[in-house]
């Protein structure tokens, strides 16, 4: 009952905002501004563009900072209803923003900017909303030089590959031949969404893909019984039953898991997380079996997690796979760093009510052994110490945000002519 008052309140706050935002956004544009002038023309593909100069700095803020023990870099933070991604330096102050959308945003080492459009708010909002299918790459100045699309919806994540393709996700139909074949009788004669993960090279080529329904049982909904109570546009098929909700495609660095003769740890093996079935799953990229799963047990174990990455050769902790568990039925997240082989909980970000994020969420284990946390229905950014004192903290004025990324000062080119802080 806790769970549904508060899942209540926090669309009716949604709503409302969208609402605000979209009226702004669609209103007739100033002729100042060369994005908005292009949607209000109705171009099919306007053009976002980039700037260095905060213009919509609004409540964004740095709360607390202790300089000589954070982690140094430039942190990458798309918002959900401002249609603005920004970067911001180690003083919370915006150093450079592309106004757009993202539901997922990857900053490249040519500076480039690889988006998936159609956030929670974008969906609501055109250009973004006609833009759902797409991934797209745009240069530090704003300009679209590359772009995919497909049917239906590209959704959640974008992971760019060394080979400098992507990896990402699109919601399918469970086909017609495995719908015949339910017994589940809470699932029969339900319209099932599945996923795809794909990789797509620079020649607008899917050159692998791995489809949930062709591994896994599509009878199954993981680690909870399916849902007993559904609403009537589901189960009178006017709405999909949403079966997987995918939201990680993540690669397996080189490990010593491997080194050591574990084959299922491969270095380029996929961790992704099924967020309706509450279970880390890790897929074998040739036979495209699952070879690993975690449904964990800290606290009545997962409960709808996002975001699941193993730790790199060099960094502390490296071969152990952290994980953002939302905990959206205990309203508390929680970030677990887990042995993989042993699925020993290592470590634990766990304070309690102080940290949730009903959907959404990453981290990031840095060299000192800190650890970056995307909270991102706070919206909120955080930099942890190992025994979890908080060392820099970033506060957003925005719905939320999609999953911030810190990069280092040395990443890409175009770093060189930002202040890192604003008194230096």
């Amino acid at each position: 009952m806790k769970y549904k008052i508060r899942l209540i309140y926090e669309f009716a706050f949604f709503f409302a905002l969208a609402g605000a935002f979209g009226y702004y956004f669609q209103q007739d544009p100033s002729p100042t501004s060369p994005s908005a002038s292009s949607v209000a023309q109705g171009d099919e593909t306007p053009q976002p563009h980039s700037s260095a100069i905060d213009t919509h700095s609004g409540a964004q803020r740095l709360a607390h900072s202790q300089r000589e023990r954070v982690t140094e870099g430039f942190t990458l933070v798309p918002e959900v209803g401002s249609g603005l991604v920004r970067l911001i330096n180690m003083s919370g102050s915006t150093v450079h923003t592309w106004n757009m959308d993202a539901d997922r945003a990857r900053l490249l080492p040519n500076g480039h900017l690889a988006v998936l459009h159609g956030s929670k708010w974008g969906l609501t909002v055109q250009p973004w909303r006609d833009l759902q299918n797409v991934i797209r790459e745009y240069d530090w100045d704003g300009n679209l030089v590359w772009e995919f699309a497909l049917p239906g919806r590209i959704h959640h994540d974008l992971t760019p590959l060394p080979n400098g393709n992507f990896l990402s996700l699109h919601r399918i139909d469970l086909p017609v031949e495995y719908s015949a074949t339910l017994t589940n009788p809470r699932l029969q004669g339900l319209q099932l969404r599945s996923d795809e993960i794909f990789e797509v090279n620079r020649n607008k080529e899917i050159i692998w893909s791995w489809k949930a329904h062709e591994h896994l049982d599509p009878n199954s909904c993981g680690k909870y019984p399916c849902p007993k109570k559904l609403r009537k546009s589901i189960k009178n098929g006017k709405k999909p039953f949403d079966w997987t909700h995918t939201n990680t495609t993540s690669i397996l660095p080189e490990n010593k898991w491997y080194d050591q003769g574990d084959k299922r740890f491969k270095p380029g093996n996929i961790l992704t997380v099924i967020r309706n079935m509450s279970t880390v799953f890790l897929i074998d990229r040739e036979s495209g079996d699952v070879v690993w799963s975690y449904t964990g047990d800290y606290r009545g174990g997962l409960q709808y997690a996002h975001e699941a990455q193993m730790i790199e050769k060099g960094l502390p902790g490296a071969g152990n796979i952290l994980i953002f568990d939302n905990g959206t039925e205990r309203l508390e997240s929680l970030v677990l760093e887990i042995d993989p082989t042993t699925e020993q909980l290592i470590w634990v970000y766990d304070v309690g009510n102080k940290f949730y994020s009903r959907v959404q969420g990453a981290m990031q284990r840095f060299p000192n052994g800190n650890t970056l946390i995307s909270e991102d229905m706070g919206p909120r950014i955080f930099e942890v110490t190992p025994t979890k004192e908080t060392v820099w903290t970033y506060h957003g004025n925005t719905l939320r945000i999609a999953r911030a990324k810190r990069y280092f000062p040395d990443y890409c080119e175009e770093f060189k002519e930002l202040k890192l802080w604003d008194t230096e």
